[in-house]
């Protein structure tokens, strides 16, 4: 990845799958959950996709990967 003053340096790099989903915190506790499959791919020589917007006096404070849940009739879901 190309990193520059804009984009800022590489804090991790996870891996994932079409079917898990990641989960965003900041540390002012911003929580973003996105479905892996919605991000756009991006070459290698990129500059990233950008998944969450963050105040100048934010940063992340964690991000992992999870197993999408799988259906359950008698479960709600929220989009």
């Amino acid at each position: 990845m190309k990193t520059t003053k804009k984009t800022g340096n590489v804090i991790s790099v996870l891996s994932v799958k079409e079917d898990s989903e990641l989960m965003i915190v900041s540390q002012n506790g911003k929580m973003i959950r996105i479905e892996s499959g919605t991000i756009r791919q991006a070459g290698r020589s990129t500059q990233g996709v950008k998944l969450v917007s963050l105040g100048e006096d934010d940063k992340v404070a964690a991000a992992s990967v999870f197993p999408m849940p799988k259906e359950d009739p008698g479960t709600l879901r929220f989009s």
